[in-house]
């Protein structure tokens, strides 16, 4: 009985000492391309971590978390050593959050202990940290599936918005399939968001744009330690100095293109990725109303105006106009005026042509009850400064169907 109640007690004395997993390999180059090759499969998709059959069921991540999660599933599934910096300034022990931690015994399996880490990975750091302390910037051609692009861009009143792509894939055109969440997404526990032809409008500035993460003996190190396989640069940063964010990204995508886009591929890409974009933003604008109704239309305070306004995704829907305006312009330069797709474009953007009734049928905006528009009413809204970001305003002055009676509650940024 002696020897039995010994037993156990060695047991639950070595089962509340668990590290969330135990890490038997080691990072190396080869890791990486493993980890670049399964970011592009399947086992990354958007319901990953809603799926109730799946061993990561209960993860819920905003942008930076999302990418934390990822490089955490894959340190998980391939025992590898998973490390980021405590943003506490803690030393010793604690001065990362890693896979060695014995904190999270009480959720019980390996499993269940990887998603209490990565919850509270969610709660402590974020686009910030990934940035500046995570990961290091990549050269234009090392760019790959697994590496993530961060932007800051300066809001109103002081403040700043950020946010965090997970590369997912490159298109063969040298645009990105990428996989991502937001704060809206994480509060009602959504699905990852995905869009599979992704351009992107904001410059990189030092440190902000294409980074890839640091194996855990990096972390604190110049990037000198670095393999150079990967790929550390401050290419982009320089380039950036010399160029336009067009003309930046442009580069980039000659850059990492395996075939050549014509101007009327690229004209019918850039539309439907236009109405791709135009008609998500009915759900982005709804998540701000309905946290309206559950809060009996109470003014938002700075984190639920963060979650819910849409002044980026304005900004970055609105330059996606701009370049299928440059594309159709492009187009008429070289005489290529034929097909669906120009004649949509020339009616949003000259009004010229009878193609409402075609255009709205190959992309309806229906973002209330009885009301639908097409791209060219949107275009003619958004250009002109209609369309409202303020998450406290009515559906009608979000869309500029009008534009009172504005909210009095605070714009925040």
């Amino acid at each position: 009985m002696k020897t039995f109640l010994s037993a156990l007690l060695i047991t639950l004395s070595f089962s509340a000492q668990a590290s969330v997993w135990e890490d038997t390999n080691s990072w190396t180059v080869e890791y990486e391309k493993e980890f670049t090759n399964w970011i592009q499969t399947n086992a990354v998709r958007e319901g990953m971590f809603n799926d109730r059959n799946s061993p990561y069921y209960g993860i819920s991540t905003d942008c930076a978390d999302t990418a934390y999660a990822l490089r955490a599933v894959f340190a998980f599934e391939h025992k590898l050593p998973f490390a980021i910096s405590n943003p506490s300034g803690s030393r010793d022990v604690s001065k990362t959050l890693n896979n060695k931690s014995n904190k999270f015994d009480y959720s019980g399996t390996e499993n269940k202990r990887l998603v209490a880490m990565i919850t509270e990975i969610g709660d402590s750091v974020g686009t910030e940290n990934l940035t500046r302390l995570d990961t290091f910037p990549v050269a234009i051609k090392s760019i790959v599936p697994g590496s993530i692009f961060t932007y800051k861009m300066q809001a109103r009143f002081g403040k700043f918005i950020r946010h965090t792509y997970n590369i997912k894939g490159i298109n063969p055109v040298g645009t990105f399939d990428v996989i991502y969440s937001t704060q809206a997404n994480h509060a009602s526990h959504g699905d990852l968001l995905r869009r599979r032809d992704r351009e992107f409008e904001n410059l990189p500035n030092d440190p902000w744009g294409f980074r890839r993460f640091k194996w855990p003996e990096h972390l604190n190190q110049p990037t000198s330690v670095i393999p150079a396989e990967l790929g550390a640069s401050n290419e982009q940063y320089d380039l950036a100095r010399t160029m336009d964010t067009r003309t930046f990204f442009k580069y980039v995508g000659k850059q990492l293109a395996t075939t050549t886009e014509s101007s009327s591929q690229r004209l019918t890409r850039l539309f439907a990725a236009i109405c791709i974009e135009s008609q998500a933003r009915i759900t982005y604008v709804n998540e701000g109303l309905t946290h309206l109704m559950q809060t009996s239309n109470a003014c938002m305070n700075y984190e639920e105006f963060d979650a819910y306004s849409t002044p980026a995704r304005d900004g970055a829907l609105k330059e996606m106009y701009l370049k299928f305006q440059q594309a159709l312009l492009e187009s008429k330069q070289m005489r290529l005026t034929d097909g669906d797709v120009y004649n949509y474009a020339n009616y949003i953007f000259n009004g010229k042509g009878n193609v409402q009734a075609e255009l709205q049928a190959a992309c309806p905006i229906a973002y209330r009850g009885g009301v639908v528009i097409d791209l060219a009413v949107f275009w003619k809204r958004m250009s002109a400064d209609r369309m409202s970001s303020h998450p406290n305003d009515i559906v009608e002055v979000r869309w500029g169907e009008k534009t009172s009676p504005a909210t009095r509650c605070k714009r925040w940024y």
